[in-house]
Formats: C-alpha cells, structure tokens, sequence
C-alpha cells in the first residue's frame, strides 16, 4: 500500500470513528479538500455510483423527478444522476466545507445545510426520489436520519441508501422496513471498496 492509499485509509477510519455532530463538522471541514481524491481516485470507493444507478434503473421519469441527495458531501451521488439525464436535485449535508466544494461544480438547484439526524426544512419536499451514499455509516446517521427523510418522500417514490453493516444491525433495519409502507425494489450486500469484504446494503424502496 503506498503512502497515498495509507492516508486515504486513516481518513476513512477517522470518518467512521465520528462520535457526534460537532466531531463530524470538525472532521470534514478537514478532509473536504482531499476527499474525493481519497474516497474516489485513491480507493475507488463503490456504493456511490451504485446506488445512484439503482435511482437510475426504478425510475421511469428521469427527466421531471425531484431527487434529494441527502448527506450530499461534494456532490459524487449527483454527478452521477446528472450524467444519467436527472436534472431536478438538491442537496443536504452537515459540512459547510463539503458543501462549498458541491456547489462549484455547479450540480445541484438547492444546497441546504443541516443535520440528517434532526427535523428537516426542505424546500421542495417531496422528493420523488431520496438518495444517500456514505451516510448511514458509523457515527453518522442511524434509523432517526432515516425516518427524518422518509417524511419528505412522495407517494411511489423511491428511498435508495447505502447503509453499512454496524449500522443496519445497530439500528435493526430489517425491523424498521417492515414497519414501513414501502416494497423493497433491492436488498443486497456488496463491498464498497474493490476487493474489500461485504460491508454495507444496497437498499432501494418504494413508498406505497
């Protein structure tokens, strides 16, 4: 592992050992600057392009649907919509820095900052499609987060997240979705990092 890959590495596992809101902010205000080099070119991380191709393939309006990208950092989950054709998405996220970088690239028609674990003020709620990637990890959002988002969720709209194993089972995710009214599209396990083991789900619902 080079020197480059070892200090993308601590940068994950420092993100992953949060242990609050005020840490979190700390935390990124830090790695804002180096995090998609980290997160994208140095360890080829996954589960973003993943779950947005996911929103991509049950979506049947690309075009008209209003995507939130919750936990949006510097913007990667809507890069990708954008480059499946989604045009309406706006985006939320704790880091003021993370947002900064977003907004430069020019992704987005609205940036909000807030903080997934509390009730949420969104502007043009709701969404025909919630998205989240790298958020419902460790030390981050849990079941709170997601049902703070669930709210703003149109009827047949989708909820897709990646959300990591310690969390999923920390939180009992499987109970949460079947006290849900939702049908789940996609649910399956996969590594987030090439070669890595099997660490966060896949999971894509509709509202019913």
């Amino acid at each position: 592992m080079n020197g480059n890959s070892e200090k993308a590495r601590r940068n994950l596992l420092r993100a992953r050992a949060i242990t609050g809101t005020d840490d979190a902010r700390s935390v990124y205000a830090q790695w804002a600057a180096s995090y998609d080099r980290d997160v994208f070119s140095t360890l080829k991380v996954t589960g973003t392009d993943t779950i947005a191709d996911l929103v991509c393939e049950h979506t049947a309006d690309i075009h008209s649907a209003r995507v939130l990208d919750a936990g949006c950092g510097t913007g990667a989950v809507a890069a990708r919509l954008k480059a499946h054709g989604f045009d309406l998405i706006d985006g939320v996220d704790l880091s003021p820095e993370m947002l900064k970088i977003a907004e430069a690239k020019q992704l987005y028609q609205t940036l909000i900052e807030a903080d997934l674990n509390q009730p949420l003020d969104l502007p043009h709620s709701p969404y025909t499609a919630i998205v989240s990637a790298g958020t419902f990890t460790t030390g981050h959002v849990g079941a709170e987060g997601f049902h703070n988002l669930f709210v703003h969720l149109h009827r047949d709209g989708l909820m897709a997240c990646v959300i990591a194993n310690p969390v999923w089972q920390h939180d009992r995710f499987d109970a949460l979705i079947d006290n849900l009214p939702v049908d789940v599209v996609a649910n399956r396990i996969e590594a987030t990092i090439p070669d890595g083991e099997p660490d966060a789900h896949m999971l894509v619902l509709r509202r019913n």
